[in-house]
């Protein structure tokens, strides 16, 4: 297991590391700096109140597949021609209940135009996240891996004619960029359904109100904790682009710090995607996950003190590098906002765990109380702090949810040696730190500052790979036949 995970990890970061930074801050920062922070502040804004009802479109039922589809593998095609059935149904339902909210908050036509382009593409999202479930249940790993960068290698190639070629002698505005992420999506969903057809041997799709309400109640639990965490995920921009005068351009301003968060969220979220299924089928088989649990925790979480210790002390750096307009104002919200990556990662291991586990109840309590103390934080802090405020609350509200569900992980599962990690952990990230405020107090040169910082997150990297390597030589050498003789 610890093998499969570590290989299958590699060359899933490795598609994403050749995809999805140009995708980032190739094509989407360049659109943003194209169209002006107000623009891309009411789509950033508008894409986000999308994302709050995107749960209905799902119901908890990509993670309910793919738990199942990973202990069950021949159950895939009963699965997928009924949820596919049901998935259409929520599609309308999502439809009717989001614009029914985006008129009560007051949507105007420009905000209803574009949601139309953002709501069609989270059903178009929905539909390949549930497609790539049954791809990574049957452990379909590398083909999942492809799947998961296809809409952004599209996307690229798309807005690189539009943007760079000029090919068609159009201007690029906001529409067109929803429009042709709808383009890509299609293609993709296209792709991975044929992927899915040739392993479940698909030939309709089916309605069967019966086994609908049997997997409503089993996948119930699941849509709770999903909407319940996009809504202290997400609902910060909204809540800025509502609450403040211009609101549009303090969302744009947040959105700017924010694509360098969405963009490590996008690689720690990678991890989820190999862990789910294999968390699983270890529980099924009554396996131990500490030792995959203790590589993933040192691999994603020592990374994400890395890059919260790079945006800590060279903030002004980074935003300057990547914008043209509202350079201070980002860079105060990327200090606080990017150290939120660590319980963001810390999140999607220790859920994950938990998800697998079924220990959805409990996952349910933390989330509400996420939700409860990020509005709570944002109402008081947005009119004051404005964008600064909403990370102040975001990061505050993730840091909480982490920090419970790792109590809870010790309290239920007590993997093997995850203490002993997370000490460790704990000391490099001060460790971490402390020579970010030596390099930043110095006058070294800031590329010498920020490579030193990273060097360091080397050393203890190859320290623990060599820790793994011994371990698993040791594992090896006891098998050998003289050994065993």
């Amino acid at each position: 297991m610890q093998k499969k995970f570590i290989i299958n990890l590699f060359f899933l970061l490795g598609l994403n590391l050749l995809v999805k930074p140009f995708w980032i801050f190739g094509i989407d920062r360049t659109v943003q700096n194209a169209v002006g922070a107000e623009q891309y502040g009411l789509y950033f804004a508008v894409l986000n109140f999308s994302f709050l009802f995107s749960f209905l479109l799902d119901f908890g039922l990509t993670g309910f597949n793919n738990r199942n589809v990973a202990q069950h593998g021949h159950m895939i095609n009963k699965y997928v021609s009924n949820i596919l059935g049901m998935k259409s149904l929520l599609a309308l339902l999502y439809g009717v209940i989001s614009i029914g909210v985006a008129f009560i908050i007051g949507y105007d036509t420009m905000h209803f135009k574009l949601f139309l382009w953002v709501g069609l593409n989270q059903m178009l999202s929905s539909l390949i996240l549930f497609l790539r479930s049954n791809i990574s249940g049957l452990q379909l790993f590398k083909t999942d891996s492809a799947i998961s960068v296809l809409d952004r290698l599209l996307m690229i190639a798309f807005c690189s004619i539009l943007i760079w070629g000029n090919t068609f002698n159009v201007e690029i505005n906001i529409f067109y960029f929803a429009s042709l992420q709808t383009l890509a999506y299609l293609v993709t969903a296209l792709i991975a359904f044929l992927i899915v057809m040739r392993y479940s041997a698909l030939k309709r799709i089916k309605w069967d109100m019966k086994l609908y309400r049997v997997l409503f109640r089993q996948s119930f639990p699941f849509a709770i904790l999903t909407f319940l965490m996009l809504i202290y995920y997400r609902v910060d921009s909204v809540m800025i682009e509502r609450i403040l005068p211009n609101g549009s351009t303090h969302a744009g301003i947040y959105a700017s710090a924010y694509r360098l968060l969405d963009a490590l969220n996008m690689f720690a979220y990678l991890f989820a995607v190999l862990l789910l299924p294999l968390f699983s089928r270890m529980f099924a088989e009554k396996l131990d996950t500490g030792k995959i649990i203790n590589i993933a925790a040192s691999l994603l979480l020592s990374v994400s003190m890395l890059f919260a210790g790079l945006a800590w002390f060279f903030p002004t750096q980074i935003i300057d590098l990547m914008y043209v307009e509202h350079l201070q104002e980002s860079s105060d919200v990327l200090k606080v906002l990017l150290p939120g990556i660590i319980p963001v990662s810390m999140i999607y291991i220790f859920g994950t765990l938990l998800t697998a586990h079924g220990s959805l109840k409990k996952l349910n309590i933390i989330a509400l109380i996420g939700v409860i103390l990020n509005i709570g934080l944002n109402l008081v802090l947005i009119p004051v702090y404005h964008e600064q405020g909403a990370a102040f609350a975001s990061t505050s509200t993730q840091f909480i949810v982490a920090l419970s569900q790792l109590i809870l992980v010790f309290t239920i599962i007590k993997p093997q040696e995850l203490g002993k990690n997370i000490v460790l952990l704990l000391v490099f990230g001060v460790l971490l730190f402390g020579v970010g405020y030596i390099l930043h107090s110095s006058s070294i040169h800031l590329y010498y500052q920020m490579g030193s910082l990273a060097a360091f997150w080397l050393l203890f990297i190859t320290y623990k790979a060599i820790i793994l390597y011994r371990r698993s030589s040791f594992n090896i050498l006891k098998q050998l036949p003289w050994n065993k003789s």
